[in-house]
């Protein structure tokens, strides 16, 4: 791919999210109008900023991830800021929509770092009564796992990330977790009216657990037609760069869900780590909110202890799961099993539940 393109103005205001240089910036540049016309050709470079012709000066610069694969597509151009995109084949007309236009729980800064950044932490969202009550139900369940597996000799699976999908259909104490005040405000917030849980599950990192868990979206799992659903990632032991806490690609999740391709793991997003990742690091019993399409991974383990953590997924009610039938055609199927992805909210209301 070349490191600039030349195109028109008419090109650029095809993408979703371009704002034309205001007037006093128009005029300046000698449009006397103040107006750029459709055919006035520009350049745009790898630093994804917008030039006229042999001025130095920008009309325009964006470094959000979704001009990145904008001009990645239209124009061949790879931005030395991004990895390369490479879209989920039923991702044909995503456009991150904002979220928080009148937040309960989030602040105006954490609203705004969520649209640009994908992700906010909260500090110290359990108090340490419940997260002692939460992690000894986990730790027994997860004891149970392993003692399971010394019985049947399978001594390399102790060594690996232990995964307990759903844990919320056997243990009360994770049902009352996904129903926290907080967990509804978050889906008010961020998703609209009525939401409901979508996955729940609890990761045991075992001490010297060498293997990371690869970068991927949580929505490269299972295509939705409502792609803005968002994780919580609860700390239930601090999590660190030195014990396998979060990295994150902030920005990424405005190009919504990509190709991926299976691993050991999972699935996985990036063969290898984007130049512009950043730890997020928790302390336990807090917690990082982050799009559903935002690429994540977590690190090894370095330390002589388990790193706990329990990951809750919410999403609007009525979201369907859409694949491809052998004959090509696409199907829907509704996403939540009322057993388990229960409604937290109705009409921005909590709903009533027996838990």
């Amino acid at each position: 791919m070349s490191n600039f393109r030349t195109t028109s103005v008419a090109q650029v205001r095809r993408f979703a999210h371009w704002q034309d240089p205001g007037e006093a910036v128009t005029r300046a540049f000698g449009f006397t109008d103040g107006v750029l016309p459709d055919d006035q050709q520009v350049v745009v470079d790898d630093e994804l900023r917008v030039h006229l012709p042999g001025k130095r000066v920008p009309l325009a610069s964006d470094r959000r991830s979704d001009w990145a694969l904008f001009c990645q597509e239209h124009f061949g151009l790879q931005s030395r800021f991004w990895p390369r995109f490479d879209r989920h084949p039923l991702n044909t007309d995503f456009v991150w929509n904002p979220v928080g236009a009148d937040p309960r729980v989030l602040s105006e800064a954490e609203v705004t770092q969520y649209n640009e950044q994908g992700y906010v932490v909260i500090e110290d969202a359990l108090d340490q009564s419940f997260l002692e009550q939460l992690t000894g139900e986990l730790d027994a369940h997860d004891a149970d796992r392993l003692k399971t597996l010394e019985r049947k000799g399978n001594t390399e699976a102790l060594k690996k990330i232990s995964f307990s999908a759903q844990p919320s259909r056997q243990m009360r104490t994770v049902r009352q977790l996904s129903v926290l005040p907080v967990f509804q405000h978050l889906g008010h917030d961020l998703i609209g009216p009525d939401v409901r849980l979508y996955w729940d599950q609890s990761v045991y990192k075992p001490a010297r657990c060498t293997d990371p868990f690869p970068w991927h979206q949580d929505t490269g799992y299972t295509y939705v037609d409502y792609q803005q659903c968002f994780t919580v990632w609860i700390a239930l032991t601090d999590a660190n760069v030195d014990t396998g806490c979060l990295w994150v690609l902030p920005g990424g999740h405005r190009v919504g869900t990509l190709r991926h391709a299976k691993s050991e793991y999972g699935n996985v997003v990036f063969g290898e780590d984007p130049g512009n990742m950043i730890p997020v690091p928790v302390r336990a019993g807090s917690m990082a909110v982050f799009a559903a399409t935002l690429p994540h991974m977590t690190g090894a383990n370095k330390r002589g202890w388990t790193r706990k953590a329990v990951m809750l997924e919410y999403a609007p009610d009525g979201m369907n799961r859409i694949a491809v039938d052998p004959w090509g055609n696409r199907t829907k199927t509704p996403a939540a099993y009322l057993d388990s992805h229960y409604q937290l909210l109705r009409d921005g209301v909590p709903t009533s539940l027996s838990i």
